[in-house]
């Protein structure tokens, strides 16, 4: 069986061939056309391993054409291939990365955009982080690290919003903000988006009245059977709901009935979920100081390493 995997979703020319196949009864086998020369004589049978999300070990290094919204060039990369549940999945297993130069310092930024992770092309939704500088190494990156589009990253003391990319990833366009300390939004930073909400609990609220302690906002998810989440939320409303307010932003749990739990179901609950949630399955935490700025933000279930540190501020 022979496939076409397309390099860009918006174009039906740029693609990467596949032919799969079985050796005997069993076993699967698959050959990719890696430089894209039309034919697989030149490229090796493999049988694809279980697929791991978290390793470039089993990558294999592609050729492909693809439009950097001009014209057509041709570039290399890797594609993650491998069976998971039974059946064969694959991703790009790439980031972009960039040095910038500003006032004689060396910045290195990587870029990614995960709603495309199965192309290779950029501008749906990317995020950008600082990697290096000169006097500065950050590794690993957290999500407080990742900006997406139109928000600002700070270097140099100086803030520079991410202000576009363009198809292939090949210009990256940054524009000095200097406006940042009085934007309102959700990096850290900034002035907390506020909201009024009604909990699963039936009571209408709103974040405004919510500033003479510090407020966590927890996302929490029971998509794919999740449970880590929602436990997180339990430890940290046990730990800390005496100094401080906990909101749980929940979808596909059962039960929900907690005057602090906000069912992101509820049409009433839009605003919420476009400022702290954006996507249905998320599992981010963020913590806003009494002065109302976002102290921090990180996966709910990473609460024990940077829930205490975030509320000595």
């Amino acid at each position: 069986m022979g496939v076409r995997i397309p390099i860009d979703p918006r174009s039906e020319l740029d693609y990467i061939d596949i032919i799969k196949g079985q050796l005997g009864s069993e076993e699967v086998v698959m050959i990719i056309d890696q430089n894209n020369n039309q034919s697989f004589t030149d490229d090796s049978l493999f049988s694809p391993p279980p697929i791991d999300w978290y390793s470039s070990k089993n990558s294999i290094p592609i050729t492909f054409l693809v439009s950097n919204g001009v014209d057509t060039t041709q570039q290399q990369s890797w594609i993650r291939i491998g069976s998971w549940n039974g059946e064969i999945i694959y991703g790009s297993d790439e980031h972009l990365a960039a040095l910038i130069t500003i006032d004689d310092k060396i910045f290195e930024f990587g870029v990614i955009d995960q709603p495309l992770s199965g192309y290779f092309t950029y501008g749906l939704n990317p995020e950008i982080a600082l990697l290096s500088s000169q006097s500065d190494q950050n590794d690993p990156v957290n999500i407080r690290d990742l900006i997406k589009m139109d928000e600002d990253l700070k270097l140099n003391r100086v803030y520079y919003k991410f202000d576009s990319i363009n198809n292939d990833g090949s210009i990256l366009r940054l524009i000095k903000e200097e406006t940042f300390d009085k934007k309102t939004g959700t990096q850290v930073g900034m002035y907390a988006s506020e909201f009024e909400f009604r909990s699963a609990a039936g009571d209408t609220v709103n974040t405004l009245n919510l500033h003479d302690k510090p407020l966590i906002i927890a996302n929490t998810c029971a998509c794919g059977g999740d449970t880590k989440s929602s436990q997180a939320y339990f430890e940290i409303k046990e730990a800390y709901q005496a100094n401080a307010y906990v909101l749980r932003l929940d979808s596909f749990s059962e039960n929900l009935s907690d005057k602090w739990t906000i069912n992101m179901d509820d049409e009433f609950n839009k605003n919420a979920d476009i400022a702290y949630r954006r996507k249905y399955c998320s599992r981010v935490c963020f913590v806003i100081g009494k002065n109302q700025r976002i102290l921090d933000k990180f996966l709910i279930t990473d609460w024990k390493t940077n829930l205490p540190e975030a509320l000595r501020h």
